[in-house]
């Protein structure tokens, strides 16, 4: 198939930078534009500063301004609240399919708020601009999705989030990296607890409990989900096992359940950073409870809108 063309809306934060390493070579989309903040506009590409710890791709690329984006098929955009409420409705407005990780837009009618395992139905309502969700959603969606048979009722949700969530600086603050980080994350329960709902289209209560943690990537949840009948540990197992898509982003396993305790070290890259690893099952009556641990920047950011671009083409939503 013929690529499609695409520009990444953002150049030197770690979303941008992990939207870069992930599209190059992609057999769907071929990156022609890069654009940049003003200090940044005019650097070749290898002049900005590279922050991920995997080798940095290389593009013959001449960084742009938001406002030089060429005519390209599809925008994938890791811009700031801010910047993205101005620069992405110009470009849908000039045809550009967009796909963003920017929370002004998630819960917006008209812009389906999708991850493709969990709710493709909502790219009924696509007309040019898609949203992947908090990053947190994704290790606590994934697991619920496949108990939503037994009926849920209420969940709780305890996260420990890896310093890259609040972007690059406190990957490269020596005294967080030792420990010393502020624990209270403003605003993330509430928007956790509402995009879970919208995603599963639930209306039950949701208690959550957010903390960020001394760890450079990886997002962990602890979770506690009261469901509407007796269930028994192998059918939690069975229906936790989400079918994987046939696209080029899905891992060979869209969760991965294991006896012990998922951990940064040894489950974090799991299906190339996309796979959310799940462990500790325990059921009691019609409580289950679990942990889950998934790739922040991959999985719960670029990884998610490349995903769910690769969807859209693969169901027609884009066309050439």
């Amino acid at each position: 198939m013929a690529r499609y063309s695409v520009a990444i809306l953002g150049a030197s934060g770690l979303v941008s930078q992990r939207l870069q390493e992930l599209l190059y070579d992609h057999p769907f989309f071929e990156v022609v534009a890069i654009a940049s903040s003003p200090k940044n506009v005019g650097l070749l590409y290898e002049e900005i500063e590279w922050r991920l710890e995997s080798p940095r791709p290389y593009y013959d690329i001449l960084l742009c301004s938001m406002s030089d984006i060429p005519d390209v098929d599809i925008a994938f955009s890791a811009l700031p609240n801010n910047v993205a409420e101005i620069v992405e409705p110009s470009l849908v407005a000039r045809g550009i399919h967009v796909f963003s990780n920017a929370s002004v837009f998630r819960r917006v009618a008209g812009i389906p708020l999708v991850i493709p395992e969990i709710n493709p139905e909502a790219m009924v309502s696509y007309e040019g601009h898609a949203c992947a969700t908090n990053c947190t959603v994704v290790p606590v969606a994934m697991p619920i999705k496949g108990l939503m048979p037994l009926g849920i009722k209420s969940v709780s949700i305890h996260t420990r989030q890896a310093l890259s969530g609040a972007g690059w600086r406190l990957l490269f603050d020596e005294s967080a990296l030792s420990g010393d980080v502020n624990p209270f994350i403003p605003g993330e329960e509430e928007k956790l607890v509402a995009e879970l709902k919208h995603l599963l289209n639930l209306e039950i209560p949701v208690f959550a409990s957010c903390n960020r943690v001394p760890h450079k990537d990886g997002h962990f949840v602890s979770c506690g989900v009261e469901v509407s009948r007796d269930t028994d540990i192998e059918e939690v197992i069975r229906l936790m096992a989400i079918p994987s898509l046939d696209l080029p982003s899905s891992p060979r396993e869209v969760n991965s359940i294991i006896d012990e305790s998922p951990n940064r070290a040894d489950h974090l890259w799991a299906g190339n950073g996309m796979t959310t690893t799940i462990g500790n099952v325990q059921v009691e009556g019609n409580v289950i409870r679990f942990d889950a641990l998934s790739h922040n920047t991959v999985r719960g950011a670029a990884g998610g809108v490349i995903l769910l671009a690769e969807f859209a083409v693969q169901e027609s939503y884009i066309t050439k």
